[in-house]
């Protein structure tokens, strides 16, 4: 019970740090939010055709690139409260409840293109046997979120085996919202 409560904090922190770094903008739209990968296109800001009419800024689209990456953000904070995507050992089946929290993840996704980050861990002294086995992992959500109707292209995934987290830890899996 300690376990699940550390982890459900431990989440919670991470999240709610992505999303004070994802920052968000003042009433007259005037902070530096960039897009989801970043960088903002300066041809953005210059007028769209010779009739003289300005084109949309780059503002516009980072703002709305950010108040995306912030909904999934919140629903990835949610879903993760609700059932932490983890896995018992040796293994890397996906639970009823962990399948669920992907579905509420993927929904979250659905009209946008904001890209998530899936860190998976397995925690076996044998550094090639954690790698195989947090690459296993990593492969179960993706395809859960695919079949969920997420894109392949917009799940990254870090399969660290036992380089980031061991024991009980390397049960845990993170989703963030990628940069």
């Amino acid at each position: 019970m300690r376990r699940n409560i550390a982890r459900t904090v431990s989440g919670v922190a991470i999240v709610a740090g992505l999303v004070a770094a994802c920052g968000s903008e003042g009433e007259n739209g005037a902070a530096g939010t960039s897009g989801a990968n970043g960088t903002a296109s300066s041809a953005a800001a210059a007028p769209s055709s010779g009739d003289g009419a300005p084109a949309s800024s780059g503002a516009d689209a980072a703002q709305a690139g950010g108040e995306a990456a912030q909904k999934v953000t919140a629903a990835i904070q949610q879903a993760l409260q609700q059932s932490p995507i983890a896995f018992t050992t040796e293994s890397a089946e996906l639970s009823e409840k962990s399948k669920a929290a992907l579905g509420e993840v993927a929904k979250a996704m659905q009209g946008n293109d904001v890209k998530i980050m899936v860190a998976t861990h397995a925690g076996y002294p044998d550094a090639e046997k954690s790698k195989a086995l947090s690459e296993k992992r990593a492969e179960a959500i993706t395809t859960a979120l695919e079949g969920a109707g997420v894109a392949k292209d917009r799940v990254k995934t870090e399969a660290t085996g036992n380089e980031k987290a061991q024991g009980d830890k390397a049960l845990d899996t993170q989703i963030t919202v990628a940069e």
